[in-house]
């Protein structure tokens, strides 16, 4: 009897993790959404969704298209949102948008989701 409550114990706290990792996950779309759409969108074509056209002419890749990268993946989405590759050598390059780290994890999760 005991080891039968153990292993239910067990198995009800690995559902249970793995409910609020999908509850997390969709958490980090929705703002990611919202950020990209908010600071991202200068530049990209961030969602359909958006309110205003980017001001760089012509625009920067689409979010959307950015998904689609074959050798794209989390960490290098988040090493290059976390890099500046704007300086004397290219000027034209993508700024770093200074997004707190848990950011950065959230408009990556969007990215990612828009993935075909």
């Amino acid at each position: 009897m005991r080891i039968a409550s153990t292993l239910l114990v067990v198995f009800w706290t690995g559902v249970c993790s793995a409910w609020g990792q999908q509850g997390s996950t969709a958490d980090d779309v929705r703002k990611g959404h919202y950020l990209a759409v908010m600071i991202c969108s200068t530049c990209h074509v961030a969602a359909p969704d958006q309110p205003h056209m980017p001001i760089l002419q012509p625009p920067a890749p689409s979010l959307e298209s950015i998904a689609q990268r074959k050798d794209l993946n989390g960490d290098s989405l988040e090493n290059f949102m976390n890099t500046t590759h704007r300086g004397l050598d290219s000027p034209k390059g993508m700024p770093n948008p200074d997004l707190a780290d848990y950011q950065v994890k959230q408009v990556v999760a969007y990215i990612l989701s828009l993935r075909k």
